[in-house]
């Protein structure tokens, strides 16, 4: 498989539970899916893109090739572990791929105000032997950009639902925010209050 230099991981495996309406990876979107809403956002600002999934696998492939993406799904066996087993399975993908990209921001599949702009933002203002992550209204959120090698290394640090988080706070001096707050909004979808702010998820 072809990686291109930039390439977006999504988070898309976790199952929901505090949601109670299934994988969040499937929740409606306009007339798509979450998973595939992340899919085509990191794909139009020219990243190659993994998915790591869960619970309905099949379903969130087959919703894929209905919207004719070329993402590439990575299966997390142990994805009720949290964000860091999805990080790691995604990691591994990376790690067997002939031709490895050079950088690599990790999405996560229930923030739908993450869209290609903000993507582009951040990648266009990654600097080699840094991260790179997105601030909310001053706040430092999600994405975030890594350099290949750093990637590797915060997956191997996370823990349960820390995702990077663990390998960013080792590395404070090492991480840029970028204000994103102009051009979409960090809010995820956790709890079904959260499904207000969101016309869109019907």
């Amino acid at each position: 498989m072809t990686l291109h230099h930039r390439h977006a991981i999504v988070l898309a495996a976790g199952r929901g539970s505090r949601l109670g309406l299934g994988p969040k990876a499937l929740l409606p979107w306009n007339d798509e899916v979450l998973a595939t809403r992340a899919a085509r956002a990191a794909a139009l600002a020219g990243c190659s893109v993994s998915i790591a999934i869960g619970p309905e696998a099949a379903t969130v492939r087959r919703w894929l090739r209905r919207r004719s993406s070329s993402a590439v799904t990575v299966y997390v066996h142990d994805a009720e572990l949290g964000m860091s087993a999805s990080l790691r399975a995604a990691a591994r993908h990376l790690r067997s791929a002939g031709e490895r990209p050079h950088v690599v921001i990790v999405l996560l599949v229930d923030q739908p105000g993450v869209g290609e702009p903000v993507i582009r933002r951040l990648l266009d203002a990654h600097r080699p032997g840094r991260a790179t992550r997105a601030a909310w209204d001053g706040v430092p959120g999600t994405p975030v950009v890594f350099d290949i090698d750093d990637l590797f290394d915060a997956a191997d640090t996370a823990l349960g639902d820390s995702g990077a988080r663990v390998w960013m706070a080792m590395h404070p001096q090492l991480v840029d925010d970028i204000e994103c707050g102009d051009l979409g909004s960090g809010a995820d979808i956790d709890v079904p209050a959260d499904l207000a702010a969101w016309p869109e998820l019907s």
